[in-house]
């Protein structure tokens, strides 16, 4: 699939080659050195559904793993960053037919608008940038492989994954088998159907309706269904154990939890090292969702006149793990920090023990809020000597392009 163009400057130090970057994993429950020695940094992050284009909420999720690279490439780690779009999902078909839209004309449209506003935000592109749909035929195999090998069972046309209650995912294993039921009917799962092994089971193939696409496959017709598609590219586009398996704090259950499962039953091991789940964005009172209606999205804004980088920093005042609410403050309070800031620093410098300082900021759980903080402390230099430039270290770092003021 075609991701974006970035602009963005690449850069990196020799003086922090035997630095780490330090992030929260959800399954530890700690803070863990992200990488291997000598291997590129294996990052996979869950991508968009093409129903709609990116709200705050994704920008949120996106900008935390751009600032992740950014600062994996600044201490010398190279990467491999794998983001998935899921081009064949319910929600797409919910949409094609209240609006009588082709499904495939919804997609096209919604990618080009995520493509131009990642653009604008300043977010490093994939390494991979891939779609469910080009990636059909690989799926449907390792479906067929829990099929031959009896960790699958079928109900009407349908197939169904042997969930292990035993054996639960590290990231749900302390939750009552109970609570996990009624979290997984109110996130969507047919926990109810008569003949399934396990509430839990997630369905692997489904019936495809008369206006979706489907497969005709020897176990049946129909489609894929969701954890089994993110396996399935992990394993072809990354080396597992993932470095970082990331995407919002509502994807712990059922989707990554669920995934790591069915990945070990495949027998590929351990999915992940590590899990960074980002926190979730509310508007109006409750979570950024479509049935709620109360989405905000990117290109609304800066159609609005509002600067991607003003977005940007907005993003940034608040730590990637929180829970946050958008208001209009919160846009008109980084309108003026993204003027003093580029008031202050544009063609200015950075003496090193400052910049040693922000970077400790940086590596530590990647706390962008107390960066800002800091920048406003920041006595900027100007003249060079030996000095580093603060535009290029804020790019490089932050993905934060001043604003030219003459």
């Amino acid at each position: 699939m075609k991701s974006w163009q970035s602009k963005s400057i690449a850069h990196s130090s020799n003086k922090y080659k035997n630095d780490s970057l330090f992030m929260f994993d959800s399954k530890s429950q700690q803070r863990n050195e992200i990488g291997r020695n000598g291997k590129k940094v294996q990052i996979y992050v869950c991508g968009i559904t093409p129903y709609d284009s990116a709200h705050l909420g994704h920008a949120f999720t996106y900008l935390t793993f751009d600032l992740v690279i950014r600062a994996l490439n600044f201490i010398g780690r190279e990467t491999n960053y794998v983001q998935n779009i899921t081009d064949i999902d319910d929600p797409l078909f919910e949409r094609a037919r209240t609006s009588g839209t082709n499904w495939q004309s919804i997609v096209d449209s919604q990618m080009e608008i995520y493509r131009t506003d990642m653009s604008a935000l300043n977010m490093l592109p994939p390494d991979h940038f891939v779609g469910v749909m080009e990636n059909m035929n690989l799926i449907i195999s390792r479906i067929g492989e829990t099929i031959s090998k009896d960790l699958s069972y079928q109900i009407g046309t349908e197939w169904y994954f042997k969930t292990d209650s035993v054996n639960l995912s590290k990231l749900v294993a302390s939750v009552p088998n109970n609570e996990l039921v009624v979290m997984a009917k109110e996130r969507g799962c047919d926990t109810d159907r008569q003949g399934k092994h396990n509430p839990l089971d997630p369905i692997i193939w489904k019936a495809s309706k008369d206006d979706e696409p489907n497969w005709k496959e020897d176990f049946g017709t129909g489609r894929p269904g969701w954890h089994i598609q993110c396996i399935s590219l992990a394993n072809k586009y990354a080396e597992l154990p993932l470095d970082i398996q990331g995407g919002g704090k509502d994807l712990i259950f059922p989707h990554h939890s669920m995934s790591e499962e069915q990945n070990a039953a495949l027998g590929f091991g351990e999915l992940a090292l590590n899990y960074c789940h980002v926190g979730m964005v509310s508007y109006q009172g409750s979570k950024m969702s479509k049935s709620k209606g109360n989405l905000v999205f990117v290109h609304q804004l800066i159609y609005e006149g509002i600067s991607p980088m003003v977005i940007r920093l907005a993003l940034m005042s608040n730590h990637w793990r929180s829970d946050w609410e958008y208001t209009k403050d919160l846009i008109d309070e980084s309108k003026g920090l993204y003027s003093e800031l580029s008031k202050k620093f544009n063609g200015k410098f950075i003496s090193q023990i400052e910049q040693d300082k922000l970077i400790e900021i940086v590596l530590n759980d990647l706390d962008a809020p107390k960066v800002l903080s800091f920048l406003k402390e920041v006595k900027p230099l100007s003249v060079s000597q030996n000095n580093v430039s603060i535009d290029l270290l804020l790019e490089a770092l932050l993905g934060l392009k001043l604003e030219v003021v003459a």
